[in-house]
């Protein structure tokens, strides 16, 4: 069973290869429509045969504007809509490629005709090439247009009064299409491949941005960004939002003591502890930055902000991190603060009305839980 990643990489590709289709789509069919044009006139098909002109004309001129409509289906839109959006423009170039095979058989097979022969051949060789070329994104497709375009003229020619010569040539023309429909196919097959790395990898770097390196919790940055967001929410809702600082209390004596990878594990531990607390949805856990942590709590006021405070900072009394040199003995010392959009306060008011409250923490003792404003 794929996983969503995978299931986003597929979605991605699909819709490279719906917009790559569409590209290539636009003006195929109206050379079909002057080729039509082409052929039927040295024939005098117009006069001899008018109702079977007329509705070739109108099937290729019909399938042309197919190519159109409808628009490539947002990616947002899913898989489903997108693959019945390829199947279906699949199925116009399929049904134009089978109306020019059979329009090739009857100019080849019909007597009359002769005389659009020449013009026939040279169009079929020119949409066989451009098919090759251009259609290579779905290999047995491809193959599939490619065939019904272009075997009429392999297989008819040998029963026409054409020199045998010109036989020849269109069956070993034959080959060099095989040839290149499948180049062109891994060609593009490669394309998609190198997009879809990039794509990952303009992905993975966004993802290291916003990312703490180290607790794998957000970062400084994003939690910038997720606090004008949830501020914007707050003042367009009407609930509350509040914002928690959390500071590792005397964090040097950590790395002094045990060393800075010991500090480096105690910041990862410190952070999954966290994580487990944040059983809230919507809120945000970032690393502002050292042994300083920030928790934004959509919803909160300040009484639930500070019970959750109080049971972050009672968790690391009652069950100390525990690191590769043993349990740990550490507190934090945490400020909490609610915004009041109501009196123009924003982001940054908010920011500092948190950071003062865990300094009063600080100042107060350490391993305290401070509410601005209280």
């Amino acid at each position: 069973m794929r996983g969503t990643g995978d299931d986003e990489v597929a979605l991605q590709r699909l819709a490279r290869e719906a917009a790559d289709t569409r590209q290539r789509l636009v003006a195929g069919g109206l050379f079909y429509v002057l080729g039509w044009f082409v052929v039927s006139a040295p024939g005098q098909v117009l006069v001899e045969h008018p109702l079977a002109w007329s509705l070739i004309s109108l099937a290729f001129l019909g399938l042309a504007i197919a190519r159109f409509r409808p628009a490539v289906p947002a990616d947002g839109e899913g898989m489903a809509r997108l693959q019945a959006w390829l199947d279906r423009q699949w199925g116009v170039v399929l049904a134009t490629a089978a109306l020019w095979g059979g329009v090739l058989s009857w100019v080849l097979l019909d007597p009359h005709l002769a005389g659009g022969r020449s013009a026939a051949l040279l169009c079929t060789i020119a949409f066989a090439t451009a098919f090759a070329h251009n259609y290579a994104l779905r290999r047995n497709r491809a193959l599939l247009g490619v065939a019904m375009i272009y075997l009429p003229a392999a297989l008819l020619l040998p029963h026409t009064d054409e020199r045998l010569s010109v036989g020849i040539t269109v069956a070993v023309y034959s080959i060099y299409l095989a040839v290149v429909l499948l180049r062109s196919y891994r060609e593009y097959q490669h394309q998609l491949d190198l997009y879809d790395a990039l794509r990952m990898q303009r992905d993975q770097y966004e993802r290291l941005s916003r990312i703490d390196p180290l607790t794998g919790v957000a970062n400084r940055r994003s939690f910038s960004g997720a606090l004008e967001h949830h501020v914007g929410e707050a003042r367009r809702s009407g609930r509350p939002l509040a914002m928690l600082v959390l500071d590792l209390d005397h964090f040097k004596r950590v790395n002094d003591e045990l060393g800075h990878d010991a500090g480096d594990a105690c910041l990862v531990r410190f952070a999954d502890r966290m994580r487990e607390m944040l059983g809230v949805p919507g809120s945000h856990l970032a690393r502002l930055g050292g042994e300083e942590f920030g928790v934004l709590l959509p919803g909160h006021d300040a009484q639930a902000a500070a019970a959750l405070a109080e049971a972050m900072r009672a968790s690391l009394v009652q069950r100390p991190l525990q690191l590769r040199e043993g349990p740990l003995a550490l507190t934090v010392s945490i400020g909490v603060a609610v915004l009041h959009p109501e009196a123009g306060e924003g982001g940054d008011e908010l920011y500092r009305a948190a950071d003062h409250a865990m300094y009063r923490a600080k100042a107060e003792g350490r391993n305290l839980v401070r509410v601005e404003g209280a």
